[in-house]
């Protein structure tokens, strides 16, 4: 970790494990004897990769799991739970709205995200 510290392919050493654990629950993680192995998770950001995310960055993709997750989330949570501003949320949902990727369904306050697929 400190070789990968020192290039700069990691922002610090011992974060990944704690954000991980902000998306995912412990059953992502198989542990042996001398390796630990990760399985992330899709569901149809996966299985439609071409036509669903060709035009999105990872910060889209991101807030995309997040929104299937919960679709009731507000973008202040996922601001929190993402560790960005919530200008930035605010900046992908409009982006993810005008392209039809999400839509709204119901209230600010009461209503909740529906993924089109």
């Amino acid at each position: 970790m400190r070789v990968f510290k020192d290039v700069g392919l990691v922002e610090q050493l011992g974060s990944g494990m704690s954000r991980i654990l902000d998306a995912y629950d412990r059953t992502v993680f198989e542990i042996s004897e001398h390796f630990i192995k990760v399985i992330f998770p899709f569901s149809w950001i996966d299985e439609k990769k071409d036509c669903a995310t060709k035009d999105l960055n990872g910060d889209d993709i991101k807030v995309l799991l997040v929104l299937e997750k919960e679709p009731g989330i507000t973008a202040k949570k996922i601001s929190e739970k993402l560790g960005f501003s919530t200008r930035k949320i605010s900046r992908i949902i409009k982006k993810l709205r005008e392209s039809e990727k999400i839509s709204r369904i119901g209230s600010d306050r009461k209503g909740y995200w529906k993924i089109n697929k």
